[in-house]
């Protein structure tokens, strides 16, 4: 049961993994406010995932999962979902859309913070579109930080910029032969991390007269296709899915870590990689990292499909290891020094204890999911039959 004397703050994840769900993780592992108690709510899908295996969370004092399904009235998605918060005082994290729906299409009275985790249109549009029942605002980075500002400027004083909390990582002395390089990504076929660009990298390295060992971990390919790609005859290991932890442990080895993706927000990978004294090369994603990778000194940047610029940077530092370990120490500081775990969860929850005692008080319904079949008053089983005919 939960401890009706403490805040009870309930974050929302759709179970897909990645970088939200490494921050939800972190949040709760280094928690230490005896205030606040939290829980985790999966929303699932059950359309695209049937099963759903509840994740291990150190420190969730409860987890639940609420499988739901698009062809149902999205009144009823919201009130089923609403059934599972313990009361109005319980502070909402929404890291998505559909906890945001529910709480502006009932017009629930909770305090509700989002955080926003990326530069990407998709979480500006859901803090314009649910902004009259946000009380608070966290983004992860100054960049997010700043377009947030522009985007809702009447609500600046509720936006924070708070870094996330990153565990510490313990870097190992190495002399690898050849430089080995660390890929990591939810899925290879996404284009928007350009998996793509690594045989062409790797094939202008072997011009160069210069082996490399790739480790590569993402979903979407086999092995076979990923070796014929690389064209690799001397090391290339693929990982179709690793756990935070798994990646934590193979990291120290590496030398280089490689993220030429086109757009992110401030991945978390990067941070680890740095923590682990792994250097990262990576594209300059509108600002988004410039606190933490100064370009030369603790990391690399490079236009998009910068594909010499990135083979020319990877030659110079397999030639030059005096270089390369000098970028790694110039980076372990800076990461630890900006990515306290526990200070940076401290942050967050400071944000999240002000929404619980000064939020927007007579929140109104606002209809901002739904067609015609999403009706306060229409029976699901007619909703959700129509929609079983029609589609």
């Amino acid at each position: 049961m939960p401890d009706k004397e403490k805040i009870q703050v309930i974050h929302f994840h759709n179970g897909g993994g990645g970088g939200t769900f490494i921050v939800v993780k972190n949040l709760l592992k280094f928690s230490t406010n005896p205030a606040i108690e939290n829980h985790v709510i999966y929303t699932i899908n059950k359309k695209l995932t049937p099963h759903f295996e509840i994740p291990f969370i150190e420190g969730a004092a409860s987890q639940q999962i609420f499988y739901y399904s698009p062809k149902w009235n999205f009144y009823y998605t919201c009130r089923q979902l609403a059934k599972l918060l313990p009361d109005e005082r319980a502070v909402l994290v929404a890291h998505d859309w559909l906890e945001l729906g529910m709480v502006s299409n009932l017009g629930l009275q909770n305090p509700v913070v989002q955080l926003v985790h990326g530069n990407y249109d998709y979480y500006y549009e859901l803090a314009k579109k649910h902004e009259r029942s946000i009380d608070r605002f966290i983004t992860v980075s100054p960049v997010i930080y700043t377009n947030l500002c522009l985007q809702i400027p009447q609500r600046i004083s509720d936006i924070h910029y708070c870094r996330f909390p990153v565990p510490e990582v313990v870097p190992v002395n190495k002399e690898n032969e050849f430089l080995k390089i660390f890929y990591c990504v939810r899925r290879l076929d996404d284009e928007n991390k350009q998996f793509q660009l690594l045989p062409q990298i790797n094939s202008v390295l072997k011009i160069k007269g210069i082996n490399v060992h790739w480790t590569i971990v993402g979903l979407g390919m086999e092995l076979k296709t990923v070796e014929k790609l690389m064209g690799q005859d001397i090391g290339v290991a693929l990982f179709s899915s690793l756990n935070n932890e798994e990646v934590l442990k193979l990291l120290p080895a590496h030398d280089l870590f490689i993220l030429p993706s086109l757009k992110e927000g401030f991945p978390a990978s990067v941070v680890e990689a740095m923590k682990a004294g792994v250097v990262p090369l990576v594209s300059n994603w509108e600002g988004a990292t410039d606190e933490l990778i100064t370009d030369g000194r603790t990391g690399y940047y490079f236009e998009t499909a910068d594909v010499e610029g990135y083979a020319t940077t990877i030659a110079i530092l397999n030639k030059d290891r005096s270089l390369l370990k000098r970028v790694a120490v110039d980076g372990i500081k800076k990461a630890n020094d900006l990515f306290d775990p526990c200070l940076n969860t401290k942050n967050i929850e400071n944000v999240i204890c002000e929404a619980s005692t000064s939020c927007l008080f007579n929140k109104r319904p606002i209809r901002v999911y739904g067609s015609r079949l999403d009706k306060w008053w229409l029976p699901n089983i007619i909703t959700n039959e129509l929609r079983r005919v029609n589609y």
